[in-house]
Parts: C-alpha cells; structure tokens; sequence
C-alpha cells in the first residue's frame, strides 16, 4: 500500500495513518484498547529490547497498523503476525506483501503447536502489544507456549508492568508476577508516554522483558498444581496464606491441611503471599502435587 504521495506507507505518521485508516473505514475502538504507536524511535528501542537478529524467527501479537511489524521483518528472518481485527488483517497484507504472514485470530484461542512448531522448541522471539482487558489471559496463554520460546518482550500499560517485575515483599506482587518470574528473568525495560500512540490512550505503557530459563525453573510435571497454589495464595491476599489457602476452593484444603503444607514447606503460616520467594511457591506446589497424588 502507498501513502497519498505515492511512497511506502509509514504506519509511525499520523497522516498517512489516519489517511489509510480512513481509506477502509476504519474507526479505532477504545473499548477493545485500539490505539497505534506512532513513534519511530520508540520501535527502534522496542526493536533493541527484543534482540532481533537476522536469523530469528519472531511472533508477533497485536500488529495493528503495522508501526513495529514493518521494522520486524527488516530486522528478523520470519516474521508472523496474529492480528484479530479483519480490517487491520486486510491493511497489513497489502502493505507487507509476503514478507510477513499476517494471520487473523484471537491469541487466546491459537493452538501452539500448530502455529509454532515447525521452528523447534525455543526458537521463537514474541513481540506482543497486549491490551488491558486481556493481559492477564494472553500471558497466561502465551506461557504455554513456554517450550516454543525463546524471548518475549511485551508492552503492557504501566501499572500492569510495575506488578510483572514486583520483588517478594512489594504490594504489587500478585499472580502474574509470580508465574512469570518462574519462568525466566523478568525486567522491566522501557517506558512508553501515552503521546506515542494514536489515538492518545489514558495511561502511559512500558515494555517488559522475560527471557526464559533451559532447562525450565518450574517443571512442566508441576506446572498446574503451581498454578493453583499460586492462585489461591493470592485470592485473599490480604490475608495471612494459611487463611488464603484453605480458603481456596479450587485447593480443597482445610486450615489444618494448609498449615502443615506449609510448615512442611518451612514457610511461617501467617506470612502473606506477596512475601513468598518463587522457589517458596515451588516447594509449595511439591508438597500440593505430592498431597494430590497420594490422595489418589
């Protein structure tokens, strides 16, 4: 696709953005967090952050218009582009032509696989733009696709980034701070003001980092009894994690139970989840899984 002058369309210009959006009909929608990064330099950082070189292979969710999926395929040696909106499908497949495979689809129902598997186990790179509504999903989804990846860099609004990189100890810690650092080193890496996108969102983003550990901190074997520890132990997190684990209904366990879990475990039953070490929750989901399978 070419601008109104002719060129290439540069997806970080406002212009010829709104000129091409126009052009299909299109009306960015708030609701499902539609707002497009219009700032060269900071695909550029986003670029650095993820360490794409010229052999890699790079996933990339939430394309919209293009800004950082066109700098990806000068960058990567394949790139492929789940979009889930038809227009923006349309728009991006005429100004990538076959450099890049756009493919439309909801990242909450692709099946890994399928999708990710002729590469090999942790070839890929994920660069991901996650909305709000669905961050908490579309992580805990790409996490399963934890054997494909190498590298995943994701833009997330601040708030949400603060709680990814939370240390124990810290208010911010909750779930998704946990699940994600133990799968590999998270960081927080860039800071992104709301004025470069457009149209201009209410909050700021930021873009954080997790490389993941070979072999694996948290064994595939544990991973569902870790989720569920992990879960529960934050589902009233103000209180103290005896309380909030047998208060789970999803653990089954009564006060008891859970305090000896967790004496077990040589964790104090009245510390409170966002104290808890990952390697804490790890040798709590042991002794879980362990309790599940003698119960059998």
């Amino acid at each position: 696709m070419t601008d109104q002058g002719g060129g290439r369309l540069d997806p970080t210009s406002r212009r010829q953005l709104r000129a091409s959006l126009n052009a299909h009909g299109f009306r960015p929608r708030r609701a499902l967090g539609q707002t497009f990064l219009t700032d060269a330099n900071i695909v550029r950082k986003i670029l650095a952050t993820a360490e794409i070189g010229g052999e890699d292979s790079v996933l990339e969710i939430g394309p919209g218009a293009g800004a950082l999926t066109h700098a990806l395929a000068e960058a990567a040696r394949r790139v492929v582009a789940i979009e889930i909106d038809a227009t923006l499908v349309a728009m991006l497949q005429e100004t990538l032509g076959e450099r890049v495979e756009v493919i439309r689809a909801d990242v909450l129902q692709v099946d890994w696989p399928s999708l990710l598997g002729s590469e090999g186990a942790g070839k890929w790179k994920v660069v991901a733009n996650l909305p709000y509504a669905i961050t908490g999903p579309a992580l805990l989804k790409l996490l399963d696709a934890h054997d494909w990846i190498e590298r995943l860099t994701i833009m997330v609004q601040s708030e949400v980034a603060e709680r990814l990189v939370a240390a124990p100890g810290s208010r911010a810690r909750g779930i998704l701070s946990v699940l994600l650092q133990a799968m590999g080193e998270v960081s927080l890496r860039l800071r992104v003001p709301r004025t470069c996108f457009w149209p201009t969102p209410r909050v700021d983003s930021a873009v954080v980092s997790l490389t993941l550990q070979r072999p694996p901190l948290l064994p595939p074997a544990l991973a569902g009894a870790f989720r569920r520890v992990v879960r529960g132990a934050f589902g009233t997190r103000r209180k103290m994690l005896v309380n909030s684990l047998a208060q789970s209904p999803e653990l089954a366990l009564g006060k008891e139970e859970a305090q000896r879990l967790l004496l077990a475990c040589e964790i104090a039953p009245q510390r409170r989840a966002e104290s808890l070490e990952v390697e804490e929750f790890l040798s709590l989901a042991r002794a879980y899984a362990a309790r599940a399978e003698a119960a059998r």
